[in-house]
């Protein structure tokens, strides 16, 4: 598990203290992180998320409009709904 958090410098140790003493965490690692870094953080996540919306829209230029044959969950909601009648 990763938690990011923006604390005082004095909460650090506290953590780490608490982290030491609760028998669940098994290891952990406190990094500081300067303002550049979470800039860098913040660009590197923003060019993903447009590199997700690009892959998105050629996913959705490359559809046909053919009709797609009914698969799973929704083959079996259609061959329910014919046994009813």
């Amino acid at each position: 598990m990763q938690i990011l958090h923006k604390s005082q410098t004095d909460i650090v140790s506290k953590l780490e203290q608490m982290f030491k003493l609760d028998e669940d965490v098994i290891r952990h690692l406190t990094v500081v992180v300067d303002k550049n870094m979470l800039k860098a953080r913040a660009g590197m996540k923003k060019r993903r998320h447009q590199r997700a919306s690009k892959n998105e829209q050629a996913d959705l230029s490359n559809q046909t409009d053919e009709p797609r044959p009914l698969v799973g969950r929704t083959t079996a909601i259609a061959e329910k709904d014919h046994d009813e009648k």
